[in-house]
């Protein structure tokens, strides 16, 4: 198995991982695009070779097959759980919220859909609706949010990159994070660790990583077979804090 090292969604090291695994003659590649559109061709030119071509939550046109996650279900479990807290913390309304996104990944659009479109049912201002994709924006989305609006208690995180970041905002203000509700996304581990041990960052919708390796595994062994499924999908996870059982039981996933 080779691994991609791209990291910050860096389009030119990607593309130089997957030319470098056509040339080699794999027999699959599995692969979250930067952007579809600049892979096209590889995606061609590997298929041609017998090399099956698979996506991870971006589907793309002439795949072989794919893995993903139900955005909408995540988007969805994330409304229900904030709209609750809101009820509950604020039922007059008088907080402001944040709502992150990554409109490049139309897939993905459910994580800020849902809770965008439940904010405005619950009569909450959504100030600050940009994209951001890790910590350093979402530090920066959320200092100036609370900077121009001093009742911003709502942060919904695309990821959970971004929750941390806004978490540390909140924190570096001041405020009492009993007082504040911030969501994220994938149940990465040092989220999963703050949602453990309390405060701002109060729940994460988490792709559990085992379920989801054996999907890339069963679905790429599929294609390249001709035998099993080729496109699945793997369940989002609610992680709350007290749910000490399924936390610890995602993170030793990770080890």
């Amino acid at each position: 198995m080779l691994l991609d090292n791209t990291t910050e969604s860096n389009l030119e090291s990607q593309r130089a991982a997957v030319e470098n695994w056509v040339t080699q003659g794999v027999d699959s590649i599995l692969l979250w695009p930067v952007d579809e559109s600049a892979f096209t061709s590889l995606q061609k030119q590997a298929q041609d070779q017998g090399i099956k071509w698979l996506t991870y939550a971006s589907p793309m046109e002439g795949e072989d097959g794919g893995v993903g996650f139900d955005s909408d279900e995540s988007g969805q479990a994330i409304a229900d759980e904030m709209s609750a807290w809101i009820a509950e913390n604020y039922p007059d309304g008088d907080v402001s919220a944040a709502v992150t996104e990554i409109t490049a990944l139309g897939t993905l659009s459910g994580r800020w859909e849902k809770p965008a479109a439940q904010l405005e049912a619950d009569g909450i201002e959504v100030v600050s609706q940009q994209n951001c994709a890790d910590q350093a924006c979402g530090l920066q989305i959320a200092e100036d949010a609370l900077r121009e609006n001093p009742n911003l208690r709502v942060f919904i995180g695309v990821n959970d990159d971004v929750a941390l970041g806004a978490k540390k905002a909140f924190d570096n203000a001041g405020i009492d994070p009993e007082t504040v509700f911030i969501a994220g996304s994938d149940g990465t581990p040092d989220a999963l660790a703050a949602i453990k041990n309390g405060g701002a960052f109060r729940v994460t919708a988490a792709i559990p990583p085992a379920p989801l390796a054996d999907d890339i595994l069963q679905v790429s062994l599929a294609a390249i077979t001709g035998e099993g499924e080729t496109n699945r999908q793997t369940p989002p996870v609610l992680v709350r804090h007290g749910d000490d059982a399924t936390i610890d039981e995602l993170l030793a996933q990770f080890d």
